[in-house]
């Protein structure tokens, strides 16, 4: 008679156990309130070395040697999904961003956020075709900060997406040449638009009193060495003395499709940490 009383009885705490667990998850979610931050930090790597700019050079499996002196990209319409799946947009109108590794402007600060446990974030490289149809009025002060960035052409072909620039060199020779690398969407012909989601490694927990910061890694070679192989040798003007991609019906779209792998979440800070310029 023993025995069953023991089982009943680790049973009885076992319940109550849980319901206890249950209720301080309710409370957690019950006590968040009101708003916090959060900060993206983009932290620029090529074949996982640090990212110098004019300073390191890097050889990719197409045998080119590459020296980066810009490498500057939009990142828009982030969204954070959360521990319960609900999905929280940032707001569109100030949801356009630009990562200047010139300018060493490396960092997004998003405000306002709700307080939550986050568990994924989802982002646009680029800009949407829906928002640049609303045409230059509607956005001006967003082209214009684009365009002191070096990431517009003329309002009828865009915005530049991804804007990578630096000389390069071949194994056969010592001679170094210049290339440019300029992929958006060619006005309403061609969306070179992409989005992409990706899991945080640990819970992004904001607070009105505590502002994570979420640490990405971005691959600058990926851009011409990832699912798509390309080589800037076969875009050299008739010259021969750059390499040039920018509107490319063929090429554009794959680069794109590279660069949405370039994006590696390292780690999430909870403790206010910050690299902030």
């Amino acid at each position: 008679m023993r025995k069953p009383i023991l089982y009943l009885f680790a049973a009885v705490i076992a319940l109550l156990s849980f319901a206890s667990c249950a209720s301080d998850d309710s409370a957690d979610h019950g006590a968040l309130a009101g708003t916090g931050n959060m900060e993206l930090f983009f932290d620029h790597t090529f074949k996982g070395d640090k990212l110098i700019l004019e300073v390191s050079s890097h050889t990719n499996s197409q045998m080119e040697t590459l020296s980066i002196s810009r490498f500057n990209y939009i990142i828009s319409n982030i969204s954070l999904i959360d521990d319960r799946g609900a999905v929280i947009d940032y707001p569109k109108e100030m949801g356009y961003f630009i990562v200047d590794s010139e300018k060493s402007q490396f960092t997004i600060q998003l405000k306002a956020i709700p307080s939550g446990n986050y568990k994924k974030i989802r982002f646009g490289l680029g800009v949407d075709q829906k928002r640049y149809l609303e045409g230059e009025q509607e956005q001006q002060a967003f082209w214009d900060l684009a365009a002191l960035h070096n990431m517009t052409w003329s309002w009828i072909t865009g915005y530049k997406f991804i804007n990578l620039e630096g000389v390069f060199r071949t194994a056969d020779s010592a001679e170094k040449r210049e290339f440019k690398i300029h992929i958006g969407s060619h006005g309403k012909a061609l969306d070179n638009y992409r989005e992409l989601e990706l899991d945080f490694p640990s819970t992004a927990r904001v607070r009105a009193d505590l502002k994570p910061n979420v640490h990405f890694l971005v691959d600058g070679n990926l851009i011409l060495d990832g699912i798509h192989k390309l080589k800037l040798t076969e875009a050299l003007n008739p010259t021969g003395t750059t390499a040039v991609i920018m509107v490319s019906a063929e090429k554009a779209p794959k680069i794109m499709e590279n660069a949405t792998k370039m994006f590696v979440i390292d780690h999430v800070h909870n403790d206010g940490q910050s690299h902030a310029n």
